[in-house]
């Protein structure tokens, strides 16, 4: 069985995270990808980066090393561009992250999910997740979102229930 790599909490995380990419698909997000179980899929490489969004997402893939160069690889982040008041804002870290990934990674396929959250949140943080899966739905190769009625986060309606981070592993 494989676990996920959690990296160190940091408030440095521009300079202190970096990623080794060693199996052919990876998957990199935030601190959700944590709740993955184990998993025993042998060319998957799941990193997790607590509080990172897109902006450090592009700071880690250009700088990485390789072992293996992907195949595919998965930009799992956006849930924390919440509380950003321009979702322009947002947007252009996205596009710098995959400006930074195809650089990096000319050959790979890069996909990004549409961000599944809480309906629970404040009206405003859920109009900027909205905004932003608007760009990515039109403009990325995307993954669709669970079916709400297997989606669940705990009490802080940010972190995905076991049950929903089994369930987004597997979708």
């Amino acid at each position: 069985m494989r676990m996920v790599t959690r990296h160190v909490s940091t408030m440095r995380k521009m300079k202190e995270w970096g990623l080794n990419v060693r199996r052919k698909n990876l998957i990199i997000g935030d601190s959700n990808l944590c709740r993955f179980p184990a998993f025993r899929e042998q060319h998957l490489q799941i990193d997790c980066y607590p509080g990172a969004n897109f902006r450090h997402a592009g700071a880690i893939i250009s700088k990485a090393t390789c072992t293996t160069q992907p195949e595919k690889i998965i930009l799992a982040f956006g849930l924390n561009h919440r509380s950003q008041r321009l979702p322009p804002t947002s947007v252009k870290q996205l596009q710098a992250a995959l400006r930074a990934t195809k650089l990096r990674f000319p050959d790979a396929r890069v996909m990004v999910p549409i961000i599944n959250f809480s309906p629970s949140l404040p009206q405003q943080e859920r109009f900027a997740l909205q905004a932003l899966n608007r760009y990515i739905f039109e403009n990325c190769e995307s993954i669709e979102t669970i079916q709400r009625d297997k989606f669940s986060t705990g009490p802080d309606n940010v972190h995905w229930s076991k049950e929903t981070a089994r369930t987004i592993l597997s979708h």
